[in-house]
Parts: structure tokens; sequence; C-alpha cells
């Protein structure tokens, strides 16, 4: 039976057709809200303590409630870093030009969910204004959570959410009609929509950085910007949903308001001659200010009487990487997932034909009429990835941050040393401990400094005192001046300068192949066989090759030339276990065989697409034939680097530095090392004099001491003590026997 409630709302939802009917022509609108709600319940959900192996997990929340006929528990997990600290909200007005803004908009509230024991079920939920508010997918049915207002209990209604049909024609996608390559099609579902052997469901994470335009007729048709600033997070939010299990994180990079009109007409007569212009005036206005993987105009009318439109694979490509939604007459959760499938046209992936599957829905994402679909089908996987590998330098680069930054008044107390400041020990509790600056950010009475690597005891070091000591062979000393508490700029030995016999210096570092084999697997491991070196580096794969080379479309894996094979993967031998790798990482274990002798090759790689250190490819500085050595993959000689270093003009007496002055030995004065003196260099700072350093070897040396010979006198006087009451003793007992006869 109808719940009571239900029933009386019923005549007013028959009616809504007839009011938009009338309502139509003087709102402008084009068409009733294309979606409904066919039922709802009344649910109150219960947290959960979520544990994991006992631990408390605080990025994690679990609810219980009883919903669909039985009682469910929602897991959920934070989503981290889905938009900037500080969001800059750029709002474009004809009258007062471009205003920024940074409002406040909670991030830490944004939830990845699912229902324990549904397979399949996946959902995206907030709590960024109380309760829980988002979209709730199982199977083939939509619904919607928010918090029932007025209730004092924690009430939440969950709605059953259906997209109204209209003719298919209306509502096809017509972007990148093509048929789906064969072998895409062939791969089978076993539980998961990556349930395929295929290599690239290896998932590294990339970024897919999203600028939001907000047209004039979206804004104008809500009249609030606040609520189109949520749209624009919930959008995101279900957007990242839909594409984290294939490796991409949608954040949101900025967002742009025209406000008062649009900066690119929407009047036009073709989509794509629109995403053209609007393009152009993507690129030429904000490409070089913000980087961005891709523009997303959430527009409120048709635009060439289409609701959405982009260009096939046109991610990362510069002024074509744009598309638009008309998302007004759409609830949220149908503009969202609306966005997804054209961003996902971007991604290169085509429209699924019948044979492509995903778990437990009847269509995917990549359906030609888009819905309400949230999952990516077994065809559209590998579409994507193949395409990412090739065409992803948008998503490999750092989030480079925007060009303006919050206005933050100067003030005493934000750690950061203004005009007027002697120092900034930061709040009443730092400053407490700090006693050498005061809360007034002055020093304190006698004080030169608070901080710095040649600050000791509030005043600036001696001249002379190590404020950085050599990290190696290849490096140099620097030494306070005694008149900064800044310690001078690092300094090391010139690269190209002979180290061992098998390397020479390069950025302060003196590594060979057999040294780095050994800092990767221990002792008494050596350097591989050249046959591995040849054979394998110059094939090019993951296994061996000569690095990655950036070029449009993203960087390519490089094979090495006959020159340069011992500059590329490393290659040891000798080992015998198998020892442990990182995350992202592989151990490999190889052989090639040269005139009938086989060579074991062992080594390690990171995956493709991490940014992990390339700790298994050949250090720069080690030689590679005689005479050169490796410099960026290449064995090259020191006419390469310019070196230039001449040891008569050091007079035999020191070496030549990064800056190209001479570094003397101690007892020689800088910069030709012909006169006595101290040694170091004119950059490393004044190291100490022989003097000083004698009051210093005197001083360390009286604080071992003095403790020393008190110790030694109390254990002396301890003894003397117990050996001489012994002696009292007998003493006393040779009286009293002399007495009794």
């Amino acid at each position: 039976m109808r719940a009571a409630w239900a029933q009386g709302l019923l005549p007013g939802a028959l009616w809504l057709p007839v009011l938009w009917t009338l309502l139509s022509p003087a709102c402008c609108s084009y068409g009733p809200p294309g979606w409904r709600f066919t039922s709802s319940e009344i649910v109150i959900p219960r947290k959960v303590p979520h544990r994991k192996g006992g631990i408390k997990m605080p990025d994690q929340l679990a609810y219980s409630m009883r919903f669909r006929g039985q009682r469910h528990v929602f897991h959920m997990k934070l989503k981290k870093n889905l938009l900037p600290r500080h969001l800059p909200v750029i709002t474009d007005s004809n009258q007062e030009g471009m205003q920024e803004d940074y409002p406040f908009l909670p991030g830490d509230c944004y939830y990845y969910s699912y229902l324990e024991g549904v397979p399949g079920s996946l959902a995206t939920l907030d709590t960024c204004h109380g309760g829980l508010r988002g979209r709730i997918q199982v199977d083939d049915f939509t619904y919607e959570i928010k918090p029932l207002e007025t209730s004092s209990t924690f009430e939440h209604v969950i709605s059953l959410l259906v997209v109204e049909e209209r003719g298919e024609a209306s509502q096809r996608c017509d972007i990148g009609e093509e048929e789906t390559k064969p072998v895409f099609e062939d791969l089978e579902l076993l539980g998961s929509p990556r349930a395929g052997t295929y290599y690239l469901w290896r998932k590294h994470p990339k970024d897919t950085r999203v600028m939001y335009i907000v047209s004039y007729s979206y804004i104008n048709h809500f009249k609030n910007q606040t609520l189109v600033l949520e749209h624009v997070m919930i959008i995101n939010s279900i957007v990242d949903t839909i594409y984290k299990p294939t490796g991409f994180n949608i954040r949101v990079r900025f967002v742009l308001l025209w406000d008062t009109t649009d900066a690119v007409s929407l009047e036009i007569g073709n989509a794509f001659a629109f995403l053209r212009n609007f393009g152009r005036w993507m690129h030429s206005t904000w490409q070089h200010r913000v980087s961005h993987s891709i523009s997303v105009l959430i527009a409120g009318q048709l635009i060439a009487e289409k609701n959405h439109y982009a260009v096939q694979g046109a991610i990362c490509s510069g002024r074509w990487a744009v598309l638009f939604v008309a998302a007004r007459r759409f609830h949220v959760f149908l503009a969202s997932t609306i966005i997804a499938h054209t961003l996902g046209h971007q991604f290169n992936m085509a429209h699924d034909s019948p044979h492509c599957l995903c778990f437990r829905r009847t269509h995917c994402l990549m359906t030609p009429v888009p819905n309400l679909q949230d999952t990516i089908s077994n065809c559209s996987y590998p579409a994507t990835h193949q395409w990412v590998l090739k065409w992803d330098t948008c998503m490999w680069q750092l989030n480079v941050p925007y060009e303006s930054f919050r206005y933050v008044a100067p003030r005493c107390g934000d750690k950061i040393i203004n005009q007027l400041e002697d120092c900034d020990c930061g709040s009443f509790k730092e400053c407490a401990s700090d006693k050498c600056c005061g809360t007034d950010c002055m020093f304190t009475p006698g004080s030169k400094c608070n901080e710095g690597d040649c600050c000791q005891d509030c005043k600036f070091s001696p001249p002379g005192t190590i404020c950085r000591d050599i990290g190696g062979i290849c490096d140099l000393t620097e030494y306070c001046d005694g008149q900064s508490e800044k310690c001078p700029n690092d300094t090391y030995i010139q690269d190209g300068t002979p180290c061992s016999p098998r390397a020479v210096c390069m950025r302060g570092n003196c590594s060979d192949r057999e040294t780095q084999c050994q800092a990767l697997f221990g002792r008494n491991i050596k350097d591989g066989a050249a046959e591995c070196y040849k054979q394998l580096n110059m094939i090019g794969d993951r296994f061996g090759n000569c690095g990655m080379k950036s070029q449009r479309g993203g960087p390519r894996i490089v094979k090495c030339s006959k020159e340069n094979f011992m500059c590329g993967m490393l290659h040891c031998s000798g080992l015998s276990s198998i020892p442990g790798g990182g995350e992202h990482t592989a151990f490999r274990h190889l052989s090639v065989r040269y005139e009938q002798v086989e060579h074991h090759c062992f080594g390690y790689d990171a995956h493709f697409g991490t940014e992990l250190p390339q700790m298994g490819m050949v250090v720069d500085g080690a030689m590679c034939a005689p005479g050169r050595f490796c410099l960026g993959k290449n064995c090259t000689s020191h006419v390469d680097l310019n070196f230039d270093c001449d040891v008569r003009r050091c007079n035999y007496k020191g070496v030549c530095n990064n800056n190209h002055n001479c570094h003397c030995m101690p007892g020689w004065k800088p910069p030709t090392c012909e006169e006595k003196g101290e040694g170091g260099s004119e950059d490393s700072g004044p190291p100490a004099g022989r003097q000083q350093r004698l009051r210093t070897y005197i001083h360390v040396d009286m604080h071992r001491i003095i403790p020393l010979l008190l110790t030694r006198l109390i254990l002396c006087l301890l003894s003397i003590l117990a050996g001489g009451i012994p002696t009292l003793k007998e003493a006393v007992s040779s009286s009293l026997d002399k007495d009794e006869t």
C-alpha cells in the first residue's frame, strides 16, 4: 500500500507536465525536466565504527540503514585532493572585468562508497552540509539520498530517479560514430570490468585537471552562484567516481563563471564550429595562464540543437580539449553521467557495440544513448589506456600552481618575516619555546638570529663553523662566515673530475655501475656483463632501454644506440636470491647468450606511467668507454660538459668547484692556492683558522676530560674507603686481643 504522504503528493505530480506546458514560453525554457522520482522512502542512517585490522581508519566511514527492504552498510572512503585547497573562482563580467575569488568550499567531505554485500554497487556521497547527500547506484537503479529537512532524528530521504524516455534519435550521441575494434569485444568479464588479462590494466593514477566554465544561461536560471558552485562540485565528484576504476583522478583546476554574458556566443548553428571557437578562446585566454587537461562548459541551453558534444580523442590537444553539456533541464546526476560520457570520447572511447559488457549493468557508460550509466565497459578500458599511453602529456605534468594566489594580509605570527619584522616564531605557544624571537616579531635583547644553519644560541656562528658537511668524495664543505645565519650555497667538485677508475664526479656524486648495483642489491654484487647492456638495452622495451623521450602525445620508450647502450638500464650479476621491491617496481632476471656463454642480468624497473625516480637506470658519471662517461643516457666526453678545470690554475693544491673556482686544500689560501691560508674557496665560506681549531679542540677536550677525571676521582675515593674499613676492623680487633691478655 502506498504511504499516505505519497498519495497526497501524487495529484500535484500529475499537474507538473501541465504547468511546464503553460510556463515554458514565459520562462524561455526548452522543455520540462527530463527526469522524475518514482518512489521514496525514509531512512535513518546509523554510524558504524569502521576499523581495519583493529585500527581505526580516519579517512573512512560506515553507515548502516534499512534500504530496499533490508539493512545495508555503506562503506565510504574519503577522496583526497579532489579540489585545490584554495580554489580560484573567476567571475567574468563586462562591467567589472575578471574578478578572482577564493570562496570557502569544503574539500574533505566527498566520499567514494559502495554497499556491503552488493556486488557492483557504487555510490558518490558527501557530508559537506550535514548528513549524507549523493548518488547510489545498485544494478540499473539510481537513487538519490539527502537529509530530510526539519527532521530532528537524522532522517534521510532515498528516492528512485528515472530519466524520461524520449525518442532515441533526439537523445542519441553522434560523436565519433565508429565501430569498436573486434579485438576488444572478445574480452570476457570475470566479475569485474577490469578482469581481462591485459597488460594495460596495471593502474597508475593520472590526474585529469578540469577547468569548469559555467555559461550565463545556466547561472541566470538558478540565480545563485553558491548553488551553481555546489553543482560543479557534485558533478566533478560523480565523474571522478565513474573513472576511479580506470586510474584517472578527475580534479577541479578552477571554475570560471560567465555571470553577465557568454564570452563565446552559444548562438551558432554547428556544434563543431562552436567547439572550434570555444577552443580558440580558451587557448588564447587561459591555456598559458593555468595548465589544465580539459575545459568543460556547463551550458543552460542547447548549442546547435545538441545536448553535448566533443571531438573524439582530443584530450591533451590544446584548443580541441574542450566539450560542452547543456545541463539545465537535467538532474545533476544525469548531467554528471553525460559529462562523463562526453569526456570518454575525449579519452578516445567509441560507443559500445552490442558485444561490449560491464558488470551488473544492462548498459555501460559509452552506450550511444546516454542515461544514468556509471560503469565503463570492457571495450572502453583498453581503448582508453592505449590512447593515454600515446597522448597523456597533460596528465604527466605535475600540478603546476595557479599564477595568482590568495591575498593574505601580512601579520606578526604568520611565520613569514615581513617588513619591519626581525623574525616570526608563529603563535604564542610556539614563541614560548623560542628564546631568540619575541611575540612582537622582534629579536629578544642581545639576539641576532633565531633560525638558520649558522645560528647558535641566538648569535651568528663563529667564522669557520661547518654548516654543511661533505656528502661524498665529490662534495665540498661549506662554512659559516660569522656575518649571517645562512649557510653558503652548496658547492661540489666540478662535473667531469675523475673520482675513481670507473667514474667521474657528477653533481657531487661519484658512482659507477658496480657501486650502484651494490647499493641496490647488497655487497659482493658485480656489474653485469657487457652483453647484458648490448643485447637488452638496444631492444627498447621496459626491460632494456635508454629512458623515456618527451614528445607531443606523451613520452615513449627509447632504445639505446650502439654508442649509448652502456648508459641505459642498469644490469647486475651475482645475485643468489630474489630481493623485494617497492610499490610500482619490478625485479627482473633475464638471460642472454654470447659465444656459447650464458650471462644472467638482474635489475629493477619502475612501471610505465609512474613518477618514481628511475633507480633502474645507470647513473650519470659512470664510465661507458675509455675517456667517456654517461650523461643523460648518452655516452659523452668532457667537451660536452665544458670541462675547463686545470689544476695548474690551483697550483696543484686544490680542485675546481662547480662555480669554476679553486677550492684549496687546508693550509692554502683561495683563490689561487699560492699563499699560505686556511683553505676552502670564495664560494664555501672561510674555514676555521688553526688557532680557532686549537681552541675548539681544547674546549671540546676539556668538556670530555673534566667529567672523566671527576669520575675517576670519585671511584678512587670509594675504593680507598672500601679498602680502609677492613684495615680499621683488623686494628680494633688486635687492640682488643692485647687488652684481654
